[in-house]
């Protein structure tokens, strides 16, 4: 089962959750048609896709048809969506270790003009010559013609042990055509990357990676490219970010060019983070704000160029959260366009965030409880303070979420295997 490693206590907490939802009879109606739930009068939702097995991650095609790739995490198949039928044979099958949170995991796609598209796949495998488990960026061309992927190069080679879990595995193409790749810290803490300052030296665990998209080599202007280390420390200069946990998402404001990213705790502090380069998540020294914990800046690892940044929002009770999108599309209406969807995988549930005015953060101070950037439990109730920002429930564990060509929000479940679609209702 693909499970964010946020505690056995908090997915227990999910069923009894689920078991409670299930009695109210508000809902009764939507569960008998199978269907999520909106808290939203002004939209509508349809079922696009099904028959999906454990989907990690999706991207769209640039072409007319709106057709989607679709990742597998178990069994390494690449699926192909066009029309809102999901092909028989996949577009891809690869090897791959899926045990807890290794597999298939992530994708992006670069349309390189002259009708050459190229598709990057974030996975998990056992290494042909020693037997080591590794994760691994491939760049592929798609063939239109033949619905398959060709000519496979490899962009980056990372760590997979000891694990299984914090693979992170999300990928994306950045506004500036680099590649930007997450991996957490694979069950291996006591580095100088997840801030203990006399830890193993950088060793690609823990950080985001911006490289170029061709070659995997570091970008000139990146926050550490020019720095006065040597040998291992060289590793750095790939590096966009780092003191990550694990993380299940990252999207670019379409406004500003900033990245921001999801980020999962332990028995504590799910978060989002504006990632600017340099920027030192905290992990293990700090989740959540660092006004809650014993640490300060100065028991972090804080390498030249780099920064600390408490997150723009938390959950105090992890919620497993998954993936981040900003809805670039006037579809939905002025409220939606720009501001930020996050989905959670232990609860199902599709969360809503309007941006500040700077768009450096978020505009929660009218929200009761939030205005100190934190959802804390209620009593009993694990989600609390964060009921308000719940647009949409009953989803079966959100792994990604899209803004489609047809400026609508699609939505992927791994428990059950569906994408679903969100428009403005008629």
């Amino acid at each position: 089962m693909y499970v964010l490693a946020a505690g056995a206590a908090v997915g227990i907490v999910a069923v009894i959750l689920f078991l409670a939802l299930a009695s109210d009879s508000s809902i009764a109606h939507e569960q008998e048609k199978n269907m999520p739930l909106l808290h939203d009068a002004g939209l509508d939702i349809e079922l696009v896709a099904e028959g999906l097995a454990y989907p990690t991650s999706m991207r769209f095609l640039d072409d007319d048809s709106g057709s989607i790739l679709v990742l597998q995490k178990n069994d390494g198949q690449v699926r192909l969506v066009s029309g809102g039928r999901l092909a028989e044979e996949p577009v891809l099958q690869v090897d791959v270790a899926n045990e807890a949170e290794r597999g298939l995991l992530g994708i992006a796609v670069w349309d390189g003009g002259n009708d050459t598209t190229s598709v990057f796949l974030y996975l998990t495998e056992v290494d042909d010559n020693s037997g080591e488990i590794r994760n691994r960026v491939y760049k592929y061309l798609y063939d239109e013609n033949e619905k398959t992927l060709i000519n496979r190069a490899r962009i980056l080679d990372l760590p997979g042990e000891p694990g299984p879990f914090h693979d992170g595995g999300k990928v994306t193409i950045g506004p500036d055509g680099n590649l930007y790749a997450v991996i957490g810290d694979v069950n291996a803490g006591g580095g100088m990357l997840d801030n203990q300052i006399l830890g193993r030296l950088p060793d690609d665990k823990s950080v985001v990676f911006r490289v170029d998209r061709d070659t995997g080599m570091p970008v000139e202007g990146n926050p550490f490219y020019y720095n006065n280390y040597t040998g291992d420390m060289e590793k750095l200069r790939r590096y966009y970010a780092y003191g990550i946990r694990n993380s299940f998402g990252l999207d670019f404001d379409p406004l500003t060019g900033r990245l921001w990213i999801t980020e999962n705790g332990p028995d504590s502090y799910d978060e989002i983070n504006v990632v600017e380069p340099g920027f030192n998540s905290g992990w293990h020294k700090v989740m959540g704000p660092i006004s809650r914990t014993n640490a300060t800046e100065g028991d972090l690892v804080l390498f030249n160029g780099s920064q600390y940044r408490d997150p723009v929002f938390s959950w105090r009770a992890p919620i497993g959260v998954t993936d981040i999108e900003f809805f670039d599309s006037p579809k939905l209406g002025e409220k939606y366009q720009n501001n930020i969807f996050v989905g959670d995988i232990n609860y199902g549930n599709l969360y809503f965030f309007k941006l500040n005015k700077e768009r450096d953060g978020l505009e929660l101070d009218s929200i009761n409880g939030l205005a100190d950037l934190v959802a804390d439990p209620v009593g009993d109730d694990m989600l609390g303070e964060a009921s308000p920002v719940i647009i949409g429930e009953r989803f079966g564990r959100i792994t990604d979420i899209e803004t489609g060509p047809d400026g609508y929000l699609y939505v992927l479940t791994y428990l059950d295997g569906k994408i679903y679609r969100i428009t403005e209702r008629e």
